[in-house]
């Protein structure tokens, strides 16, 4: 009795088949009616074949071709696409997937930038996943924006082996990086004797940072990782104290010209980070350290988690530019100009 008892429970449902094998199963179930199998034969033969557990209704249906099992799955392509990159980056990082009770294979994102929940939502969209995005208010921590779409083939794929997310994530890898980055990175600025302007990523996942690590390398871009902190130990989040369960890294970007690099391959898709590292990057190549702290300290302010933009920042009209700074710049946070701009225009 114990075995028949083990084997029913390992048995697999319908539900748990991905797309292709779904297809390879209907077809077998179609081959052997047409053979002339009955449908009880032929649901204990796809029972020994596929561990797969079919009803006999099932599979009366599928070979009257009455019902097909593809009516509810929205079909997508998992070729390789910028699309998909991004989304991997993003579920290495922030991104999360759940199955719900109702059948729905759920894709979901909460952030605080409206500008990295948009692009996630667009990089579904063109992926064929119609999605919902809103805004969700926390008493018991910040604001978020939230993006969510249901596909059980990218749901299969994020949740399936990761040598095969890695394999798609790098065949495009600058959209990769930006995803990940969007989820887990952020421009680091020093700001007291001397001026420094770094880039960094934290995750508890080891492999997911030496992938990381490997791509930039790819790009021409070097970084480091090294343990942040251990298992156990006491950090403060929201003005809350916890005890990590996880081991946690971090990937840094140290050396200038390889955040240059960063910044012009890969960047920030969310405002507030991209104008962030772009004014750094701006100050640091037009001013020695000294003048780049002090104007650096007069349109930010130290918070809880870095420097943050002065809430009462004067910005002059768009059409002006501060004097002093040398050469090309970007623009600063807002979109003011500040110093002389000598990029080349784009045709």
């Amino acid at each position: 009795m114990v075995l028949p008892l083990l084997l029913s429970i390992v048995m697999r449902r319908i539900k748990d088949l991905d797309i292709d094998e779904l297809h390879e199963i209907v077809e077998r179930v179609k081959a052997l009616r047409s053979e002339g199998h009955s449908y009880g034969r032929i649901v204990g033969m796809i029972s020994d074949e596929y561990n797969v557990r079919l009803s006999k209704a099932t599979v009366i249906r599928w070979s009257k071709g009455t019902h097909s099992p593809f009516n509810r799955i929205r079909a997508i392509s998992m070729e390789p696409s910028p699309e998909l990159s991004y989304i991997i980056g993003v579920y290495l990082g922030d991104g999360s997937i759940h199955m719900k009770g109702n059948g729905r294979y759920v894709v979901k994102l909460k952030v605080i930038d409206r500008e990295f929940a948009e692009e996630f939502a667009n990089a579904l969209e063109k992926l064929g996943i119609r999605t919902a995005m809103g805004f969700e208010r926390d008493s018991t921590r910040v604001d978020r924006f939230y993006v969510e779409g249901s596909n059980k083939t990218l749901f299969q794929l994020l949740s399936g082996p990761r040598e095969r997310l890695f394999s798609l994530a790098g065949e495009y890898p600058a959209e990769f990086l930006r995803g990940f980055f969007d989820s887990e990175g952020f421009p680091t600025i020093s700001a007291g004797k001397t001026f420094t302007v770094q880039v960094a990523a934290v995750n508890s996942d080891l492999v997911v940072l030496e992938f990381v690590r490997k791509l930039l390398g790819a790009l021409g871009i070097i970084s480091k990782i090294s343990r942040l902190y251990s298992k156990g130990h006491r950090v403060v989040i929201r003005g809350e104290e916890y005890s990590s369960n996880v081991d946690m890294f971090i990937l840094w970007i140290s050396r200038f010209g390889d955040v240059m690099r960063f910044a012009k391959e890969i960047g920030f898709t969310a405002g507030r980070k991209e104008a962030k590292l772009r004014r750094a990057i701006e100050l640091k190549l037009h001013y020695p350290d000294r003048k780049a702290v002090s104007l650096w300290h007069e349109e930010y302010e130290r918070g809880s988690r870095g420097y943050v933009l002065r809430a009462n920042l004067f910005k002059p009209p768009l059409n002006s530019q501060r004097e002093g700074a040398a050469g090309g710049s970007w623009p600063s946070p807002g979109g003011v100009w500040y110093g002389k701009d000598t990029r080349e225009k784009e045709g």
